[in-house]
């Protein structure tokens, strides 16, 4: 009883009336009893909080933000987003990611005209696969990088026509392709499947 007491002081002497007061010595003997009898049907109290702490406003909320991807998913790709699509579904041959000096100093290919690309090469020697996505700045540049990744193809095809034959035949099934302002190549024993994902996103 001298909690109690010690409560209706401090009350007091706050300005409160005797009436809060022994409600808030009811409260401290009471426990959570009280609490518990505010929960309406289903689990909610009379201010819409359920058991979790969430209140129905909330519960709208967080389904709108979990509906956000959804709204994005419209936007285009980017070319990394298509390439890992590919790696997420056809299992690759060792690839090796080339970067900006490979492909200028080997096919040509400037940079500068890519808005964005994936070149990717077997590391295999008796591997032709390679897969490669350019997003051009201007679609009116295709004929020239079209034109450079069919080096690609002679090439592969110089290497493996006298040693790997089934390899040969590979590369020479390959051919480049543009849709708007992209250019693409696959070389691979899966080209089929590879090229329905790249399409897919274009």
């Amino acid at each position: 009883m001298k909690k109690n007491r010690l409560t209706g002081k401090k009350c007091e002497k706050r300005g409160t009336g005797k009436f809060i007061c022994f409600l808030a010595a009811m409260l401290l003997l009471g426990g959570c009893g009280q609490a518990d009898g505010a929960k309406t049907d289903g689990g909610k109290t009379n201010g819409g909080i359920t058991d979790g702490g969430i209140t129905a406003g909330t519960d709208i909320n967080v389904k709108e933000q979990e509906s956000e991807p959804e709204a994005a998913s419209g936007e285009a790709l980017s070319v990394q987003e298509i390439y890992d699509l590919v790696t997420e579904s056809v299992t690759l041959i060792s690839p090796v990611i080339m970067q900006d000096n490979f492909i200028e100093n080997y096919y040509n290919i400037d940079p500068a005209l890519l808005e964005e690309y994936v070149f990717s090469m077997s590391e295999e020697a008796t591997s032709a696969e390679t897969v490669v996505i350019m997003k051009l700045k201007d679609k009116a540049d295709a004929d020239k990088i079209s034109a450079a990744l069919q080096l690609v193809i002679e090439e592969k095809s110089g290497e493996m026509e006298n040693y790997l034959p089934g390899q040969y035949d590979i590369v020479k099934k390959s051919a480049v392709k543009t849709e708007g302002s992209y250019v693409y190549l696959v070389i691979s024993e899966q080209a089929d499947a590879i090229e329905k994902i790249i399409e897919a996103q274009l």
